[in-house]
């Protein structure tokens, strides 16, 4: 709900304390955990019907194996849906692992594309090339989920 200039400063003060600078858990950390995901994923759990809850109640579940066992196959579109958004923000983030990293290993590709830049006199098919490659494993995943995405739309509708 902040936006993610205004919260910069604080990430980088937690990853200096946590000694995760210039490390892949100082790139991550920001990423993992967003306010949209808790929201979709609470709006999701809501339509889960509550006659499935109570029947695993009475055969004998508890709260962790209803939410395991029951809830969770059910929300699976939606944890697509989630991973997909995550991944493709952190893919693609500039501005937070430029920040967090110093040494060239660690750039993810948008920081690692920016620093060709500076390489003025190479060929153009070249830059053209690095800059559509990272386009390649945002289709994979897209590929490998788009499933549950159709069936969390085609779900979506059927609460009521």
């Amino acid at each position: 709900m902040i936006p993610t200039e205004m919260l910069v400063i604080p990430w980088y003060l937690m990853s200096q304390s946590f000694g995760w600078l210039d490390s892949y858990w100082g790139i991550m950390f920001p990423g993992l955990m967003t306010a949209f995901g808790v929201f979709l994923m609470k709006q999701f759990f809501e339509t889960v019907p509550d006659d499935f809850l109570e029947a695993a109640r009475i055969d004998g579940l508890n709260e962790f194996q209803i939410w395991w066992t029951v809830a969770m196959p059910m929300v699976r579109p939606a944890l697509a849906a989630l991973a997909i958004f995550i991944f493709l923000g952190n893919w693609t983030a500039f501005l937070w692992p430029l920040i967090v990293t110093t040494s060239s290993e660690l750039y993810t590709l948008p920081v690692g594309l920016s620093s060709f830049g500076d390489e003025a006199d190479l060929p153009s098919e070249l830059i053209m090339t690095r800059a559509a490659l990272p386009t390649t494993p945002t289709l994979v995943v897209f590929l490998i989920f788009q499933r549950f995405i159709i069936r969390g739309v085609v779900m979506a509708g059927l609460k009521g």
